[in-house]
């Protein structure tokens, strides 16, 4: 995905957000709304992502609330304020939530987390991201073989394909770059091809593609 130009934070203070301050030091485009007023709204620009709260109940062994549901169908969100007993992180962003910050986390790990979000990545722990993986795998193998191969495995180059394990572990542009021993600008160009080659939007869209496909 490409990155996101404006970030807005749901909250119901009428003063400016610790997040929105955050936001505005490291030069991040923000603005305030309630959750109210953001369920209002017909639509968001292209380019925008909302900072949200969470909240009891936004997320159950049932899925989500139909007000968060409502919010990703607007925009692009992540969840903020997280009480990391409350909330099942991979249940998250198999649900379309683009990362979760916990409510203990330093300064400086929500600073990191505003910039990767932003550059539009997902934020996410290795762990998180690992556990994940290792469910679509055992998801895969308990699938009967099938002789054909997919149609992700025939649209895929080598490189795509290499480029794909690495997003399935967690990996961000700039650590396959690293990996891969190429540019981050040829990773992001490869990213798109392989969103286009499968018909996806982002990278939580392809590793339920992944899970889907049959072996």
């Amino acid at each position: 995905m490409d990155k996101f130009l404006k970030l807005i934070v749901l909250t119901e203070q009428e003063q400016q957000h610790n997040l929105t301050l955050l936001a505005q030091s490291i030069g991040i485009c923000v603005t305030q709304l309630s959750r109210e007023e953001a369920l209002k709204k017909n639509h968001f620009k292209l380019g925008t992502m909302l900072a949200c709260p969470a909240l009891v109940g936004d997320i159950s062994k049932k899925g989500i609330s139909s007000t968060l549901h409502a919010l990703i169908k607007k925009a692009p969100l992540f969840l903020f304020q997280v009480e990391r007993s409350l909330l099942n992180a991979e249940q998250s962003m198999l649900l379309g939530i683009r990362g979760v910050v916990y409510r203990d986390e330093p300064l400086d790990r929500l600073s990191i987390a505003l910039k990767t979000m932003m550059n539009g990545e997902l934020y996410f722990s290795r762990n998180v991201m690992s556990q994940l993986l290792d469910a679509l795998i055992r998801q895969k193998l308990e699938k009967p073989l099938m002789p054909e191969v997919t149609n992700l495995e025939c649209a895929l180059t080598k490189q795509e394909k290499r480029i794909v394990g690495l997003v399935a572990k967690g990996a961000r542009n700039h650590e396959i770059a690293d990996d891969l021993q190429i540019s981050e600008h040829t990773v992001k160009a490869h990213i798109s091809a392989i969103f286009k080659k499968t018909h996806v939007r982002n990278r939580v869209e392809l590793l339920r593609s992944l899970s889907q496909a049959p072996v």
